[in-house]
């Protein structure tokens, strides 16, 4: 309707937190599941409206400033940062390792076998 904002309740950002935002193979336990007090946290932080605060209610205004957050990045942050310093060639990151590792012949029409795995195991690929 005009002039009426679209709000989701506190329950709905939780349940899409979880059901949509939360990759189902994080550890629960390093990873816990979004509770209605975080939702709650995640409302204050990006909902302008301050009355939809108090009402519990996010407006798409809310919902989409928390979407493009950087709490809401499509990667774990920590993880851009340089831990060590790769200045040495690819190759001497690289060693010892193997693609198409079951193929015992060529790469298409060619047989494969377990055998392999054995034999570049054997011989310290990883």
């Amino acid at each position: 309707t005009q002039g009426k904002v679209e709000t989701i309740n506190i329950q709905q950002l939780v349940t899409f937190l979880n059901d949509r935002q939360r990759d189902p193979r994080l550890n629960e336990i390093l990873y816990p599941k979004y509770s209605e007090k975080r939702a709650t946290e995640i409302l204050s932080a990006y909902e302008p409206n301050e009355e939809l605060v108090k009402e519990c209610r996010m407006s798409k205004d809310g919902f989409i400033r928390y979407l493009m957050s950087d709490e809401n990045a499509p990667v774990f942050l920590d993880k851009l940062d340089i831990y060590m310093e790769m200045d040495q060639p690819l190759a001497h990151y690289y060693i010892n390792s193997s693609h198409n590792t079951y193929l015992s012949g060529r790469q298409f029409g060619g047989k494969s076998s377990v055998e392999m795995y054995r034999q570049v195991l054997l011989a310290g690929c990883r």
